[in-house]
This record gives C-alpha cells, structure tokens and sequence, in this order.
C-alpha cells in the first residue's frame, strides 16, 4: 500500500535558474534564500525517503477536467514563452509515474470526478515542475497534476482526494509539492520596486497581500489548515498562484480540514515581480 510521506508549498519562478552572478546582482550582492532553500527542503525529503513526486504545477492550465501527466519519461529543452531571456533551451530529464498517473484516472472514474490521464510524451511541460524537479529530483519519479481553470475550490480538494486514493492503491511512497507563490498579482510593467534587493518582502507589489501572506504563514506554523481553507475566497482574492489550486489540491490528499500538518518556513519570505514565494515543510 502506498503512502505519502511528506509534503511541501515549494516556489519555482524562473528567476531561480538564472546564472548565480545575475541573481546576486539583483538581490543587491546577496543570492535568493530560496536558493538554500531548496537544500533545505532537499534534507527534509532525503529524510522521508520517497520514491515519487506528487507535483501540483499552477502554470499546466487544464480546461473542462482535471489532468495528470502520465507519460514513462520526460525529456527535451525548455524555452518559457512566457519569460524567454529568464529560460531558454533549458534542459531537462526526469522520470514520470505511469503507473500512479493510471491509478488516478482510475479512481476518478469510480467517483465520477472529471479527471483523466495524459500519456502523450510530447505534452507541453511548465516551469512549475521543470525547475522545482530541476532543484530537488534525484531521480525520483513524477506525476505532474494540472489546475483546472473551471473547477471550484471544493473541486480542488476532491481531486486532491482522488490522488490520495490512488496513491493508497499503488506501492509508492510520495512527497506532494505544491508548485507555486502565495499572493501573485504582479506589479505594473513601469513599476519601481522600492528596495533595491529585487527578492525584499517590501517589493511584494500589495501590502494587503504581504500581510495575508504573513497570517497564512503563522497559520501554517500551528497547522490550522481548517483556518486556512475557510478564509480561501481571501486567499483568491489576493490572487494566489492557480486560483491557490496547488495548496488546495494537496490539502485535499491530506484530509481537508482535518489536516493538522504543521509549516516549518524553509526559506525567507521573498518577491518575485510583485508575488510573495516562500518553502514551506508540512511533516505529517
């Protein structure tokens, strides 16, 4: 029987894979902590010993369905359309889950939850999975899984429900990332950022936001998922990555509201064009 073993709210944006000099420059002579970070969170997953990746990616935009990536492998280039002077040619090489992936699409339709499974190897990839497994893989297997831009919140968690069975059924042992930023309303494109270390919480691009993502963070610390969940419409409204998808689709695998995982903050609180990034453990 399958288990999940770990699982973390990880930041993937392509400001991290860009040379070191370019990401000290821009952090006024000091890298970005999420750099370390991913050390950080590295150490937690070596602990744990999984064999799998659950990986819920904000940019896989799904439409009418939920999708999971299901393919044997994955490998190729990677140039993101969206920031193509960050990510360009950029390699990658990992192993997928087929197995899990066929699962998935199996317990949904014993539910009739609209989720299927992508076998296509040539399936467009996203930074959200290519430079989180680009940090953190060590040849672990990974199920890449969509955000469905039609679903509600409750869909979100039913999925995550979805995925939890189908790990019950399999023989894996799975650490689940969450790929994406807390707040994520960028700035203005003729915005200048008041502190002139770019990754400063100051530059986060609504004070609003950087303190909801500050009581989120606290919430976290102590566990309090059934707090967090409630106050989810806030967590939209402040624009959080994928609709908060990748919190709400793993706090669905985890027990919902029941979950009492407490956060331990890996990384420092950081922006990123306006969006508040941060690593958080959950051990369970």
């Amino acid at each position: 029987m399958g288990q999940i073993v770990g699982a973390a709210i990880v930041s993937h944006h392509p400001g991290l894979v860009q040379p070191k000099e370019v990401r000290v420059q821009r952090g006024n002579g000091r890298d970005s902590d999420l750099i370390e970070g991913f050390d950080r969170v590295r150490a937690r997953i070596d602990a744990v010993k999984p064999d799998t990746f659950v990986l819920f990616d904000t940019h896989w935009i799904t439409t009418s369905m939920h999708l999971v990536a299901g393919a044997p492998h994955y490998k190729g280039l990677y140039t993101s359309s969206e920031l193509p002077f960050a990510m360009s040619g950029f390699a990658y090489d990992y192993r997928g889950a087929p197995e899990l992936a066929a699962l998935v699409e199996d317990v949904a339709m014993e539910r009739r939850v609209p989720a299927r499974n992508a076998r296509e190897a040539t399936l467009p990839l996203h930074y959200p999975t290519i430079n989180v497994v680009h940090y953190l893989g060590r040849g672990e297997k990974v199920l890449s899984v969509g955000t469905c831009q039609t679903a509600k919140f409750h869909h979100f968690l039913q999925m995550g429900e979805v995925v939890a069975e189908a790990i019950r059924r399999s023989d894996a042992r799975v650490v689940l990332l969450a790929s994406g930023a807390m707040s994520h309303k960028f700035y203005d494109l003729d915005h200048i950022p008041p502190n002139p270390r770019i990754w400063h919480p100051d530059n986060v691009s609504d004070q609003k936001n950087r303190a909801l993502d500050q009581e989120v963070l606290a919430l976290w610390k102590e566990g309090r998922h059934d707090t967090v969940l409630d106050r989810f419409p806030e967590l939209e409204a402040a624009k959080y990555e994928g609709h908060g998808a990748h919190y709400a689709q793993m706090m669905g695998a985890l027990g919902g509201k029941a979950c009492r995982a407490r956060g331990t903050q890996l990384s420092e609180y950081e922006n990123a064009a306006g969006t508040g990034n941060v690593h958080v453990w959950f051990d369970l």
